[in-house]
């Protein structure tokens, strides 16, 4: 584990690959050793280098694109490693960067990172902060020192300039300049072109005296990262909000986890008519044929002449009646009153299965869907809470959007 008290120095290189970051910490004197995590590439591997008097953090450039790391992925990289390490103090930030003055969207992710360093800091990072610019004397600065300054107005909410005191070191290396070059031609002493940013490889300690006379003041006040734990409200990310993981749950919405379709009420018998019907319970006996004796003229004329041999009859037709209340009218009105629908007397239960509530028939289908959690119609607001985007319970489930971003409540 390295000592990273106060008493260690702990210096930051910022930038893209091949602006001189690796270099660099030869210069600090760097050991062959390397502590950290390695990966395929280089250029996205955060080496931290045991130097004297502390170490060197080498981060992955921002702009390199090998493995497609977004720049989140290289800052929770960065911060884990240092969190890994118990690393809590930076001394100096060395922003590497080219004398370009139209690299303004990478100047302003750099810088908005070098910002974060200090996010639960009352100290000013940029006041630890070396430009290294790669050229000589005349090589222009404006384009990184522009974009610190909107960012640091931007985060702390003010005009003021905060980056007045940033660093800055231009700096070219003799043996990779062209052979037409004055500084080659004329043969100057290592003196005068370091005045115009030249230096050699061979004189490493010329360069880091240069470093040594504008990191002074650092080491008494360093920049505290002050690592902290908060909690994400729209997802189940807990950590410092550097560490965090860039996916979130977008805008949440309101739901019923369980829901089945039912009818309203419960099940009754009913008739569907009504009870303005009445009707004879029993059978209707027909009326029959019967002969009886015939007390006509004509029958006694023929009894007359017969002496009575013959005793004349003549059919005659009975009434038919109703066995239930002896009633011979086979029109007239039923003597008990019954429903239409079924023709069950008054007494009897009903001869449909209804709902009560929403009087939908026993075989129909559902009219209702409710949630069975709390009882509540399906339409009205849920009680459970899910992420709009993947339908997914947020507290529990990994955030499933880069585009949106975290809630953290401290």
């Amino acid at each position: 584990m390295l000592d990273t008290s106060l008493s260690q120095r702990c210096i930051l290189a910022i930038g893209n690959t091949g602006n001189g970051k690796s270099f660099t910490a030869t210069i600090f004197g760097a050991q062959n050793v390397k502590i950290g995590h390695t990966s395929k590439s280089e250029t996205h591997t955060i080496t931290i280098y045991p130097i004297n008097g502390g170490f060197y953090i080498d981060t992955p450039g921002f702009d390199d694109s090998d493995e497609k790391k977004s720049d989140d992925d290289n800052k929770r990289s960065i911060f884990l490693n240092m969190l890994e390490l118990n690393i809590q103090n930076i001394t100096t930030v060395l922003w590497f960067v080219e004398s370009d003055i139209r690299a303004k969207a990478s100047y302003e992710r750099q810088a908005r990172f070098i910002e974060s360093l200090a996010q639960y800091d009352t100290g000013n990072v940029w006041d630890n902060t070396i430009l290294v610019i790669k050229g000589t004397s005349d090589a222009n600065s404006q384009g990184p020192r522009d974009a610190a300054r909107e960012i640091a107005q931007e985060v702390h909410h003010t005009n003021d300039d905060l980056t007045s005191n940033i660093g800055e070191f231009k700096i070219f290396l003799f043996e990779r300049l062209l052979p037409e070059s004055i500084y080659v031609k004329v043969r100057f002493s290592s003196d005068q072109i370091n005045e115009y940013g030249v230096f050699k490889e061979s004189e490493p300690e010329r360069i880091l005296a240069r470093y040594e006379s504008l990191m002074k003041g650092h080491h008494e006040n360093p920049i505290r990262i002050n690592l902290r734990k908060v909690k994400c409200s729209k997802c189940p990310e807990e950590t410092d909000p550097r560490l965090a993981l860039p996916e979130c749950h977008s805008e949440m919405e309101s739901f019923h986890p369980n829901t089945e379709n039912i009818h309203q009420g419960n099940v009754i018998d009913i008739h569907s008519s009504s009870s303005d019907f009445y009707k004879h319970s029993d059978t209707y006996v027909e009326a029959k044929e019967k002969h009886v004796f015939d007390d006509s003229p004509q029958a006694w004329t023929v009894r007359v002449f017969t002496f009575g041999g013959i005793n004349p009859t003549r059919p005659r037709l009975e009434f038919g009646y109703w066995k239930c209340c002896n009633n011979r009218n086979v029109n007239s009105r039923g003597c008990k009153q019954a429903y239409r629908c079924c023709e069950k007397d008054i007494q009897s239960p009903g001869c449909q299965k209804i709902y009560e509530g929403c009087r939908h028939k026993h075989h129909e289908a559902p009219c209702l869907e409710i949630c069975r959690f709390c009882m509540k119609r399906s339409d009205t607001e849920g009680c459970q809470k899910r992420c709009k985007n993947c339908k997914k319970d947020p507290l529990n489930e990994k955030g499933c959007s880069k585009e949106t971003n975290h809630n953290f409540i401290n």
